[in-house]
């Protein structure tokens, strides 16, 4: 079980982005427990469904980046990640993240919609003339290729690539760039009863960019629902998404996190679980880089205006 709220120190918490760690070694245990550090980063941004734009993509970066350099985390192999939509209080929020923000979209000088967008219904209408042939015009200065481009390579690969290991919690809807950042984790579990995951762009009439799409066939091995997921934009509940191999297990919300805690714990390169001798963090982020290369090297390298057919 996860330890009590007061037994875990906060290490950053700005505008909606909290990131907590439990020190194992200070928590109340019997001789032969763990001993390691847990961190999570809560996304709670929920007044935005945790959209992802620019000050997203900033927060998320302050976030990495205080997770890989502060004196607590930075001292230590000995560490894992878990990544939810929730908030340090389980709020039981709905959303792990709702994607892309149309809106910003729609009001980044990409776009000519006819009114401001006021629903998500009129916002995915409107995204109909955001597509990625209007953002390759001027794409050195278009706001949502940079956007996109910065998310992919300063977020996602960095997630991919980690040194410890990564799990997204996913608590509730789970959309499009959303979804990718769970797959940037090497474990998804995710919440019985509500919620779905959907890879959205066929609805939208976007593409998915060649980051994304590697970074789909990397983690979604099954051809058939790459096709049924991509091609079709199912909207995929839980089980469905268990039984496609898109996530590793699934609990009820009162469950998640507790068990994100436990495989958490139990993938610390120190745990009795696990006892990874000689564990190197250099070692382990070349191991994923050359699991996942094709998906790293898009992502951290890929272009918005690189064409659909090009070589990485």
């Amino acid at each position: 079980m996860p330890p009590a709220a007061a037994l875990i120190q906060t290490l950053f918490d700005k505008d909606g982005i909290t990131v907590a760690a439990a020190d194992l070694s200070k928590q109340p245990k019997e001789a032969d427990e763990n001993e390691g550090i847990v961190v999570t980063l809560f996304l709670h941004r929920h007044h935005e469904k945790n959209v992802i734009n620019p000050t997203m993509i900033s927060l998320l970066i302050d976030a990495l980046d205080l997770i890989e350099t502060h004196p607590m985390l930075a001292d230590t192999h000995n560490k894992s990640l878990i990544i939810t939509g929730d908030s340090l209080n389980g709020g039981k929020d709905k959303f792990f993240s709702n994607g892309l923000d149309l809106e910003w979209m729609l009001n980044s000088g990409d776009a000519k919609p006819g009114n401001d967008p006021k629903t998500e219904s009129e916002n995915e209408s409107s995204m109909q003339n955001v597509t990625i042939e209007k953002a390759r015009e001027n794409v050195s200065s278009n706001p949502t290729s940079q956007m996109v481009e910065s998310f992919c390579s300063d977020v996602l690969a960095r997630i991919l690539v980690l040194p410890f290991r990564t799990i997204a919690a996913i608590n509730g809807h789970c959309i499009g760039a959303g979804l990718f950042i769970a797959l940037a984790c090497d474990f998804r579990i995710m919440r019985t009863e509500r919620g779905f995951l959907q890879w959205p762009e066929a609805r939208l009439g976007m593409r998915l960019s060649k980051g994304f799409a590697e970074l789909s066939k990397a983690k979604v091995t099954d051809p058939a629902v790459i096709r049924e997921g991509v091609l079709m934009a199912k909207k995929y509940t839980s089980s469905e998404a268990l039984k496609g191999g898109i996530i590793d297990h699934e609990f009820p919300i009162e469950d998640l996190y507790g068990e994100a805690f436990k495989l958490a714990v139990n993938g610390l390169p120190e745990s009795r679980a696990l006892k990874l001798d000689h564990f190197s963090p250099k070692g382990y982020t070349e191991i994923k880089t050359e699991l996942y290369t094709d998906a790293f090297r898009a992502l951290k390298f890929g272009r918005v205006e690189d064409l659909p057919h090009s070589r990485l």
